[in-house]
């Protein structure tokens, strides 16, 4: 019996050992090479541009040095059980965008115990989040070029910038599906807070909003209406994104309209296929532009109504799916020296742009009958309607360096007003009123200026095919060659440039102004 006991004993002791050593959780009871993980990006960012290779060294930390530390299996996974390496050390260079979690494993081969340590997330960014839009005309096509800025730290912590630009990238990723031809204007439009798409108006070939993650085509403009199909005479020149409202201007002068219901936003309802009525409008009217404003700080798309002389709008939201409603713009005081925007008969209207985070307007007009251009300064209150205060007109210093065919940018936060005219460019300075060049390209004609997200930098585009990335500064803008001293990057052969967007790759750069 005593016997009996004993080889019982002996067999559950036999047993409970081995179970211990089985069981990675009661590693206590061996005497293995225990070793300590930190998985660590020293040759890596966390947040890195797809196409880029990921690089991660794990440091090891070994209770027995002097044993094999080699005899070991391998395993990274990025992703959910997604096995993207073997190798000790970690290269890999991810297919997809999107946010990944990096898990290490190693197995010691003479004991099967494995050891396990895992990294923040790599976030995969696209190449073209964020970073400027070009729309030209090349070789009778359509083309898209886009430009993004990288920065990298040195030892001493200080960072520093260069320009990565893909000329015509459109072709170059998809050759076998072009746009079309004719191209007109570009429009930024918000998705969502990480994501955005890129319009493009073009004159054939159909206008298209492409994916903001690579520019695929994601849906034509055309089937945003009921049927998918334009009411008749309806031909794009011009699109709008207004948060909740969105806005469509033909050739005709007729505008189109949608209001946007649901947590996509986009693509979710149809265009209205009647064109908007403003109240007061007789049989000339006709819609000609949309003036190029913040539309989230001003609350408003503000248009040009050739037909009457004036300007009307519709006001915006960005924050609920509320109605739009019809720009009613109120003058306090109603000083009768000031033309309004309301009638502007005897007069042509130059320029209208914004600043402050859309608290004021300032506006340019040329008095047909003296062929004097005059500047406005008004503050505006779209809280509650379209108030306007403290309206001021004045004969424009810089009259000497416009004509009828300049083309304007107010630099948002600060004073200055940008003015190409021609080769030439100039900037205002609205509070000393002086005027100054910036440069002289000596070829070419200046098409359109813009600032990126927090006017550090000021984009140029010429018509023979030239971008220009200038960086904003007090120091650069007192130098005696502003444009010598501020110019930070240079791209050539873009063709017929028509247009620029800043492209801000989602609503939550665009809302907290970030270069992100």
């Amino acid at each position: 019996m005593f016997m009996k006991r004993f080889i019982l004993f002996s067999l559950f002791v036999s047993f409970w050992f081995s179970a211990c050593y089985e069981d990675k959780g009661k590693y206590s009871l061996i005497d293995y090479n225990d070793v300590t993980l930190d998985v660590v990006t020293s040759l890596t960012k966390k947040t890195i541009i797809l196409g880029d290779t990921v690089r991660i060294v794990p440091k090891m930390a070994w209770k027995y040095p002097d044993r094999d530390t080699l005899a070991y299996d391998y395993r990274w996974e990025m992703g959910l059980g997604n096995v993207v390496s073997t190798d000790r050390n970690f290269e890999y260079i991810p297919a997809s965008c999107g946010q990944f979690d990096v898990n290490f494993y190693m197995t010691d081969r003479s004991t099967g115990i494995e050891f396990h340590d895992s990294h923040t997330a790599i976030e995969v960014r696209s190449p073209y989040k964020v970073g400027w839009l070009i729309l030209a005309e090349k070789d009778n096509r359509t083309s898209l070029s886009y430009i993004r800025r990288d920065s990298w730290q040195d030892e001493d912590k200080k960072t520093h910038y260069e320009w990565v630009a893909y000329p015509d990238v459109y072709a170059m990723l998809y050759p076998d599906n072009p746009l079309g031809t004719g191209p007109l204007k570009l429009e930024n439009v918000m998705t969502g807070g990480e994501a955005d798409e890129v319009m493009v108006v073009q004159r054939t070939g159909g206008s298209y909003y492409l994916s903001g993650m690579d520019f695929t085509k994601v849906m034509a403009l055309h089937e945003e209406f009921p049927g998918s199909a334009y009411p008749t005479g309806l031909d794009p020149v011009e699109v709008r994104n207004g948060g909740w409202q969105d806005f469509v201007l033909s050739a005709n002068g007729e505008v189109y309209w949608r209001r946007n219901t649901g947590s996509e936003i986009q693509h979710v309802t149809a265009f209205i296929d009647i064109p908007l009525y403003f109240s007061g409008t007789t049989d000339g009217g006709r819609i000609t532009q949309f003036f190029d404003l913040d539309t989230k700080d001003c609350g408003a798309v503000l248009m040009y109504d050739e037909g009457n002389n004036r300007v009307v709008g519709r006001l915006t939201s960005f924050n609920s799916n509320s109605d739009s409603g019809p720009v009613e713009f109120v003058y306090t005081p109603d000083d009768p020296g000031v033309v309004k925007l309301t009638d502007l008969t005897g007069y042509k209207i130059m320029h209208v742009g914004d600043y402050g985070d859309g608290s004021g307007l300032n506006i340019i007009l040329k008095e047909e009958s003296s062929g004097n251009y005059y500047y406005q300064n008004m503050e505006i209150d779209n809280w509650d309607g379209f108030n306007i205060f403290d309206c001021t007109q004045e004969l424009f210093a810089g009259s000497s360096v416009i004509s009828d065919n300049t083309v304007y940018f107010r630099i948002r936060p600060s004073s200055y007003l940008f003015m190409g005219e021609g080769s030439k460019l100039y900037f205002y300075d609205v509070n000393t009123k002086s005027v100054k060049l910036f440069t002289d390209y000596t070829s070419g004609n200046i098409v359109e200026i813009l600032q990126d997200a927090n006017a550090g930098e000021i984009g140029v585009a010429l018509d023979d095919g030239n971008f220009y990335i200038y960086k904003l500064s007090t120091e650069v803008l007192a130098d005696a060659n502003p444009g010598e001293k501020g110019l930070l990057f240079h791209v050539s052969g873009l063709g017929r440039i028509v247009d620029i967007e800043w492209k801000w790759g989602g609503s939550y750069n665009w809302a907290f102004k970030r270069y992100e």
